[in-house]
Order: C-alpha cells, then structure tokens, then sequence
C-alpha cells in the first residue's frame, strides 16, 4: 500500500515534471527558424560524414547559393571523329556569304535536319564541322558516308562493333554529320543501311547534317525515293562558293 510520504513525493515529481515543460516550452517559443536551420545544418553534417545522402531545407537556399549547373566541356574535335584538317572550322572563320552562315548559326542551336550542297571546295564540311563544334562527344558525331559503309562492312569479319552496334550509334547520337553522300559505291547495302539510320534519325527528331556534291535529281536518281524523300523534307541550302582550294594556287 503508498504511504502518505510516498504520496507526497509522486506529487513533487508531477511539480518538478510541470516547471521543466514550463521552462522548455518558454525556450522553444524565443527559437526562431535560425536556429532550427543551424540543428539542421549539423545534422546534414552528421549524415554527409556517413556518406548519406541529405537535401537541405528549401528555406536555408537563397538565389545566391542555388547550385548553377557546371557549362558543358567540350572535347578535342577529334573525339567527335572530326579530322585534323577540320579542327579549326568555325563559323568566324569562314570566307563566305554572312547571311548563310549567321541562319546556319540558328539552325545549329534547334534540331532541324540540313542538306548542305554545292561543288567540291566550296566549304560544306567546313559549315558542318562549325555547326557542331560546341557539342561534347557524347551529343555529336561526324564521319563520311563511305567511311560509315566500311566500317559496317568490316564488322562482318568480326570487327570490334557488331553492324547493330554501329547502327545504333549513329542512329541515336543528338547530332550527326554524315559527310560527302554520293562519294561511295552505291549498292543495295548502301542505300538499306542510308535508309535505316535516316529515317530512324528523322523520327526521332535527331539533328542529322548532310553534304553533298548531288543535285536533288542526281540523289534520286542515285539512292531511290525513299531516301530522296527523306532529304526534301530536310532543309537544303545550296552553297554557292568557288573551290577555296584552286584559290590557294
């Protein structure tokens, strides 16, 4: 049975216990929002030290000290597959009409698909190089249109990309220029393999740079409607430039 002194010193704890809620809750009314950013800043801390992973609170991120996303790098041009000779193309240093290059400067910026034609010299891989130079390896590539059929053919004889390997790529890449269309041997395998990464290219709303030295009669004449289709509806700018290399004679 409690005794009247076990009565009495239940009922100075009960006091004792109400005056501490008293004093804590007086405390935690004068803490201002400060304070529970400091608590939560050492507990970030804490947490960061054991390699978790912790989002701080949205009342402690000004402006100023939202993280800004880090500018893209951009490799050596040679990583996007782009030779030495056309490492220095830029659209500033190209000698040609300015009006050609400032719309081909908006084009480069969205996703439109481009035919670049005209005579050999008159600047078409140039143009296509500048239109890509500022994209990193993994958003661009470049190489010829008889390059790209060989190395599809020696996949054949076990190369080290299989021919759905090397497909994909060029078919799923952001940015790609496909130089010198109409320079290979056509064949039935050419135009299947054009056809399969253009239209997969198009469909998918890839921007996809074409030069070429064929007229739009001589493409379908060359390749067939299908891929003759595919180009009109691309836009075609005629570059009408003299050959810059007769002129270094």
């Amino acid at each position: 049975m409690e005794t009247a002194t076990d009565l009495r010193e239940a009922q100075d704890r009960l006091l004792k216990r109400r005056e501490m809620l008293k004093v804590m809750d007086n405390h935690t009314r004068q803490i201002g929002s400060t304070d529970f950013q400091a608590i939560a800043e050492r507990c970030m801390a804490m947490s960061r030290g054991r390699g978790e992973n912790v989002i701080p609170f949205r009342e402690e991120r000004s402006h100023s000290e939202e993280p800004k996303p880090e500018p893209e790098k951009t490799l050596p041009l040679s990583y996007l597959g782009v030779p030495k000779l056309y490492s220095a193309c830029k659209f500033d240093t190209f000698q040609g009409n300015e009006k050609l290059v400032t719309a081909l400067g908006a084009i480069a910026r969205g996703d439109t698909h481009v035919v670049l034609r005209g005579n050999t010299g008159c600047g078409k891989t140039h143009l296509a190089v500048a239109m890509i130079r500022d994209l990193n390896i993994f958003k661009a590539l470049y190489i010829t249109v008889p390059d790209l059929l060989l190395k599809i053919r020696s996949s054949f004889n076990g190369g080290p990309e299989s021919e759905d390997e090397i497909i994909g790529k060029y078919s799923e890449i952001q940015a790609l220029v496909l130089d010198d269309l109409g320079a290979e041997k056509v064949s039935e395998f050419a135009i299947t393999t054009l056809y399969i990464i253009l239209d997969r290219r198009i469909r998918e709303c890839r921007k996809t740079i074409i030069t070429t030295n064929l007229s739009k009669e001589e493409i379908d004449e060359t390749f067939g409607a299908r891929i003759a289709s595919r180009l009109a509806g691309m836009e075609n700018i005629k570059i009408n430039m003299p050959d810059y290399r007769k002129n270094r004679l």
